[in-house]
């Protein structure tokens, strides 16, 4: 969160007897083992931003505390599915902060360029990546990033997947039922015929690539826009954000990322944790700079997020297109049962070891996914965590 210092000064100023110190952190998996370190060393702080993704695995691990006592009614601000994120076992450990539907960001001036539409299903869209890869092979109409799980796991869960849900007094596990290897054959089928290229999405040369058109779309989570904007600001005007295309004959969506504010187990004053913590992910005093461009664009994850002024701004870099309104279809149909297993932290790492060794042809994603299923379940199992056949 780029903003996040300028939020807290705004909270430490009305509230002298409750003063909250900011510290930053690498960001992504890169922070993770630092913040583990530090609650096992006793000295971990109060409070931490984990993507949802990660939340149980925090749990299982012992490194979160349950506030559930604290939280009072502030559930009733909450989307119902972020809050069962943030509540594994029914224990409340986090607040959630934001969301991730999905959509399209493209280059209009490159439609237009290449003569292709865009693109309202995925057939369509392999059609419009053949057509972009034959005119011109420099340029793909869009990537693979082997570097960002995250978007494998969207794939899967907007075709109707269910990688972990709870089977009675045991989990069931799915990361290789049958949606998820539609869309991993799918993606695996772009790449084999070239129409799509890999590429390191959290790598600094990444926009260089975007800013020179070597990539004419990006599927991502609402929290791409100020990304976008910040990093390839030559383009300004030429973008434009468009529905996520979808399976023939479903208006389903996904979601990738989000957060939430977690309390670390040690936090010497829980309470006032979690009521900053509300206060950050739903005021409007935070919210009208956590969801501006350049605060961190997130869309948040509120009952009201529609309703965020912030949120409804018409951008001169999309054109003064009123982009809100896709991510607000979009979040209206993301499947809201998904939900992330207590061991996903291992499961996350081992996807990006996957990714990386199907960018280099060493294995293919469905291969990757049946892989998964298989060390995911053990991972669980050597936890003592019961798993149904």
């Amino acid at each position: 969160m780029p903003s996040a210092e300028e939020v807290v000064d705004v909270w430490n100023e009305a509230n002298p007897d409750v003063q909250v110190r900011y510290s930053p952190v690498a960001n992504g998996q890169e922070a993770y083992p630092k913040i583990r370190s530090s609650v096992q060393a006793g000295d971990g702080g109060c409070l931490a931003q984990l993507t949802l993704d990660q939340v149980s695995s925090f749990v299982a691990d012992g490194m979160l505390l349950d506030v559930s006592e604290y939280v009072g009614d502030a559930e009733d601000l909450f989307l119902d599915w972020t809050w069962a994120q943030v509540s594994p076992g029914g224990a409340t450990y986090a607040i959630p902060q934001d969301t991730g539907p999905m959509a399209m960001y493209y280059r209009a001036d490159l439609f237009d360029q290449f003569g292709i539409d865009v693109p309202t299903t995925w057939d369509e869209f392999a059609t419009a990546a053949e057509t972009v890869h034959a005119a011109d092979p420099s340029k793909t109409l869009t990537y693979l990033a082997t570097d960002d799980a995250s978007t494998i796991a969207a794939y899967a869960w907007q075709r109707g997947a269910q990688w972990f849900e709870i089977d009675g007094e045991a989990w069931q596990v799915g990361i290789d039922d049958d949606a998820s290897v539609e869309a991993a054959e799918y993606w695996q089928g772009l790449l084999d015929s070239g129409a799509i290229a890999t590429t390191k999405r959290w790598d600094p040369g990444f926009y260089a690539e975007l800013n020179q058109g070597t990539y004419l779309a990006m599927i991502g989570g609402a929290w791409n826009t100020a990304l976008i904007e910040e990093n390839v600001a030559e383009t300004s005007g030429s973008w434009r954000v468009a529905p996520m295309p979808t399976v023939d004959g479903s208006d389903a969506t996904a979601n990738s990322g989000g957060s939430a504010v977690a309390v670390l187990k040690g936090c010497e004053n829980p309470e006032a944790a979690v009521e900053f913590a509300t206060w950050l992910n739903s005021s409007d005093e935070s919210l009208a700079v956590l969801t501006a461009p350049d605060g961190g664009g997130l869309y948040p994850a509120v009952k009201d997020a529609p309703e965020v002024a912030a949120a409804d701004q018409e951008l001169e870099f999309f054109g003064g297109q009123d982009i809100a309104e896709v991510f607000d279809a979009s979040a209206q149909n993301v499947n809201t049962d998904w939900a992330w297993g207590p061991t996903y932290s291992t499961t996350d790492t081992g996807l990006t070891d996957g990714l990386a060794s199907v960018a280099t042809g060493g294995s293919t994603l469905p291969d990757m996914l049946a892989g998964l299923q298989e060390t995911t379940v053990a991972a669980m199992q050597d936890r003592g965590i019961a798993v149904a056949d």
